[in-house]
């Protein structure tokens, strides 16, 4: 059976849907869901499927919102054959699917409600956090899942957890600004939420604001078009005592945001207020980045996450398997932690898959049901990655896109990061020189001799970039 599901972000919303398109699509999904209730377990239900709301059902496509594009992604990369199966089996014919990302409720404006223009409006904008023209933005609020209690500690990640610590035990005063980067998934969000939550539970009356660099600059946007700029400055500078900003490096190269906050930093800074930022890499890789930020960085600390290693990705399987009731034995979690590597995200995702597929299907979580699920993202242990994964491996662990690493830049960060994926592609793969250029963008022979001998040659003078290999290739060879 076929089907269809679009995420719409960000796009103009051609026309509204009538009341009774409305009130189809809550008649099919109603149906539908009770269904889908029978079938699944209760908290793949509950986290999935019913925080879903219908919007409309016309011309056989029917939209549903949710608060969440994870969760959107989610569902259609594991339950969408499921969910089609069972809206079809409802409505008598195929129907398509369409999400739109709604805002959360509670974080509408209070007072007067919202004219189904602007509800719709809201719905299909899911980054914009305004309701009608003239009302500020309200920012997302701390997820109060987030805490030190509930964060695994490992060696890949006690330094960083340290930091935070210490911000939240002493918000301007132990190391202001806090700088944390690493890769997509490791976990910073999660530190992030969980020093405003530790600041809050100590000071309730302290002032905690955290948001995206996203949703800053359409904050910035909104006050610039309302000509609200007063109220902007006076809600990051004079009424914020700890300022939580996440994916700082979405500022680069927007000039006016990042000169407003740069005067927010200097303010805060200055009243003594914390700031934490976090980023997926280093100040100085940031493309369109002002020097005065980077060089503000400095004044605090700079701390890394780095991917976790095979017993911390065990206890983190294991804690989310406790939270979510779901039944994992030992020797599953030992296979999933010793061959899921990339990052926390993917790993829980595969964990949440294998139990979504076990429940559908009424059978028990064993190694064999994981290697047959999740065959498209485990690493086998034996097989010998290829020049992809060690380029993804590498430009993940020194903050890299593999495209940067197989391009022509010669940026400091992105030559030194070509050089270890060229080193590691010889020592795992044994390739010829050659060869390994051309996998390497078409690069000339020497290049790769030239890399291969200069990491030798670091690798006996620094011992921080020695331990980075040595720990790539233990991940790579498992």
């Amino acid at each position: 059976m076929s089907g269809s599901l679009s995420t719409a972000v960000n796009k103009p919303v051609d026309g509204l849907f009538d009341d009774a398109a409305e009130k189809a699509a809550v008649g099919l999904w109603t149906r539908a869901i009770e269904r889908l209730k029978a079938r699944l377990s209760r908290h793949t239900f509950q986290t999935y499927f019913e925080p879903i709301k219908p919007v409309s059902l016309y011309a056989g496509e029917l939209t549903l919102a949710h608060s969440s594009k994870f969760m959107i992604d989610w569902v259609r990369d594991n339950l969408l054959d499921v969910l089609l199966q069972d809206l079809e089996a409802q409505h008598g014919a195929r129907c398509t699917v369409k999400f739109v990302v709604r805002e959360r409720p509670g974080t509408e404006t209070e007072g007067e409600a919202p004219s189904p223009a602007q509800q719709q409006r809201t719905e299909i904008t899911a980054n914009v956090a305004t309701t009608s023209p003239g009302i500020p933005v309200r920012p997302p609020t701390l997820n109060t899942k987030y805490t030190f209690d509930s964060f695994v500690v490992g060696p890949s990640n006690q330094f960083a957890v340290a930091a935070c610590t210490a911000v939240a035990n002493a918000p301007g005063k132990a190391y202001n600004p806090l700088f944390l980067y690493g890769g997509v998934g490791l976990g910073k969000t999660h530190l992030v939420h969980a020093v405003g939550n530790h600041a809050l539970k100590a000071n309730p009356n302290c002032h905690v604001l955290y948001l995206s660099s996203e949703a800053f600059t359409n904050d910035l946007i909104h006050a610039l078009e309302q000509h609200k700029m007063p109220e902007f400055r006076a809600r990051y500078r004079e009424k914020c005592d700890i300022l939580l900003l996440d994916d700082i490096q979405f500022l680069g190269n927007k000039k006016q945001t990042m000169e407003e906050f740069f005067h927010t930093f200097n303010a805060l800074h200055e009243a003594g207020k914390q700031i934490f930022v976090t980023s997926d890499k280093l100040p100085n890789e940031i493309e369109g980045f002002e020097e005065r930020l980077r060089s503000r960085f400095q004044w605090g600390l700079i701390a890394d996450i780095q991917p976790p290693e095979v017993e911390t990705r065990v206890a983190i399987l294991k804690k989310k398997a406790a939270t979510d009731n779901i039944h994992l034995p030992d020797d599953v979690a030992l296979f999933l932690g010793s061959h899921i590597r990339s990052n926390v995200r993917e790993l829980e995702g595969s964990l949440i898959r294998l139990a979504a597929f076990a429940s559908l299907t009424k059978s028990s979580i064993t190694v064999d049901l994981a290697k047959d699920v999740l065959k498209t993202v485990l690493v086998v242990r034996g097989d010998k990655p290829d020049v992809e994964q060690i380029i993804r491996l590498a430009g993940e662990q020194m903050q890299v896109r593999p495209q940067d690493i197989k391009g022509e830049r010669r940026q400091q960060g992105i030559a030194r990061a070509r050089q270890v994926a060229m080193y590691l592609t010889r020592r795992i793969t044994g390739l010829s020189y050659p060869a390994i250029g051309e996998k390497f963008g078409g690069k000339d022979h020497s290049t790769v001799i030239n890399a291969e001998q200069r990491i030798e040659q670091l690798m006996r003078e620094d011992p921080e970039l020695r331990a980075t290999v040595e720990s790539l290739l233990r991940r790579l060879n498992g």
